[in-house]
């Protein structure tokens, strides 16, 4: 199964002051346990990173471990020409860019998409995409067991 996880829910686990930050946490500790593969669009990783590094700085990073090491895999999508042939027409209402991204992908191809933007859900249900919240997506892994 390919799952788009946007990039607030990496953001929401590393950042103890988030209010998501438990429910980001948890589903991305539950991805691995289940051995799931995280896609994600090749610019969303740059905005984890340069959040990372922030939070590092302000000594506020809290990072998911797994047998001790920060390590999830992560198939990144990248955005080249056949990309924007692919993806640059779906017919998505107005939304941020960086959110259309990961709406296209997964209106396009049918991934489901986790993620604690309300905004970037609420567009996603009009387009017909199968959208969670973390601790929705949480409950489907536990259902699914």
């Amino acid at each position: 199964m390919k799952l788009l996880v946007d990039s607030c829910v990496f953001i929401d686990a590393f950042d103890p002051q988030s209010s998501n930050h438990v429910e980001s946490l948890a589903v991305l500790e539950d991805l691995h346990r289940c051995d799931i593969l995280i896609t994600m669009p090749a610019h969303a990783w740059f905005e984890v990173q340069c959040t990372l590094q922030r939070l590092i700085a302000d000594k506020r990073f809290v990072g998911p471990t797994i047998q001790g090491q920060m390590n999830y895999p992560v198939e990144l999508i990248h955005i080249d020409e056949p990309f924007i042939k692919k993806y640059a027409m779906t017919d998505i209402p107005y939304i941020k860019a960086s959110d259309h991204i990961f709406v296209a992908i997964a209106r396009v191809n049918g991934y489901p998409l986790v993620t604690s933007d309300s905004k970037m859900a609420e567009v996603s249900k009009q387009c017909g995409v199968r959208v969670f919240s973390p601790t929705e997506f949480s409950n489907e892994l536990v259902k699914g067991t």
